[in-house]
């Protein structure tokens, strides 16, 4: 979910396009043309939104939503067999999930994973981290971090550094990684950011995908536009400024603020390498071309994977084919840079 953007500066005219038809893609998977076929259901709906000073009234929103967000997991997890554990380190929950092989190489490497939901759904949502634990054999840590209405900016990232710094208490940061969807995504980049700015060690790798790169009105780029309506997951009317779950979580800060929209960051000052993934019908592909262009012009080693035909999320739709050769991608890049930190 998006804040609906500016559509042009004054100074030009925004570009008219007139209908469109487009056919099934020929060159995915026959999963996913059976995911394109499916009628678009947009599960964010502005006209539902509470007014943001309404706190009771967004809990029994966003209740209803990650109600509804729960049947992902449950459709996902039989698919991706894994043992979970829900604790807490340093004062925030997380859930340990754990594959029922880890691969020799992994044994002492550990993925920390940090959910999406337009930074106020979705908590508790492990489907994310099961199918990087169980395509990966990899041990994931899912960062539970508190959301809004009662926890917005910065709880996100206070959480997550939390739960990386209680991993470095036992674990050497060349064998960590962190990795995110969407606002997880997002997440991901503010928390290394973040760690940056505390002097703390960066972990090996990054996987950021999907995230949202600007929450301010400057909008999250153009293919927010062009794959509006093409997007099975993100399609339909945006929230107006100062209205939905964007601004119930920025509040009163600063949304240019790095921590909260990172395409506003220096990376020159340093980042760890960044795997970068979108796909072609992805409303926040933009999004993740200008984080992207952003890490690689500061000299940072940066991949970036756009998939065919594929929306917002896929990567966690674990009876996709492409969701499946994304995660062992992101893997091998988390290997190889791991493997370069020892």
């Amino acid at each position: 979910m998006a804040t609906a953007p500016k559509a042009s500066t004054p100074a030009y005219a925004p570009l008219e396009v007139g209908p469109r038809t487009i056919p099934m893609p020929t060159h995915v998977s026959p999963e996913a043309r059976e995911n394109i076929a499916l009628p678009r259901v947009q599960l964010l709906e502005p006209s539902k939104f509470p007014p943001v000073s309404d706190k009771e009234g967004w809990r029994k929103h966003i209740a209803e939503i990650n109600e509804m967000m729960k049947m992902l997991d449950d459709m996902i997890l039989p698919l991706c067999p894994v043992s979970v554990e829900r604790t807490t380190m340093n004062g925030a929950k997380v859930a340990i999930v754990t594959p029922k092989t880890v691969a020799s190489k992994h044994k002492d490497r550990v993925l920390m994973n940090i959910h999406g939901g337009a930074f106020v759904y979705g908590a508790g949502m492990l489907a994310e981290a099961a199918i990087a634990a169980h395509v990966g054999e990899i041990k994931v840590l899912a960062v539970d971090y508190r959301v809004a209405p009662d926890h917005g900016f910065p709880a996100n990232v206070e959480d997550s550094v939390a739960v990386y710094r209680a991993l470095l208490e036992k674990n050497r940061p060349a064998n960590l990684a962190i990795f995110g969807t969407s606002a997880g995504g997002t997440t991901t980049m503010t928390t290394i950011l973040k760690l940056r700015e505390r002097g703390l060690p960066l972990p090996a790798a990054a996987g950021v995908l999907t995230p949202a790169a600007d929450l301010s009105d400057a909008g999250p780029g153009d293919t927010s536009f062009t794959n509006n309506g093409v997007d099975s997951t993100l399609s339909g009317p945006q929230a107006e400024e100062g209205t939905g779950p964007l601004a119930l979580f920025i509040g009163n800060h600063d949304p240019k603020d790095p921590l909260i929209s990172p395409i506003y960051a220096d990376y020159t000052k340093g980042f760890c390498p960044s795997y970068f993934l979108a796909g072609t019908r992805d409303f926040l592909l933009s999004s993740t071309v200008l984080l992207h262009r952003a890490v690689h012009r500061a000299g940072i080693k940066a991949e970036l994977h756009v998939f065919e035909a594929m929306s917002h999320g896929f990567n966690i739709m674990a009876q996709l084919p492409e969701a499946r050769e994304a995660t062992a991608d992101m893997i091998r890049f988390f290997d190889e840079c791991m493997d370069a930190a020892r």
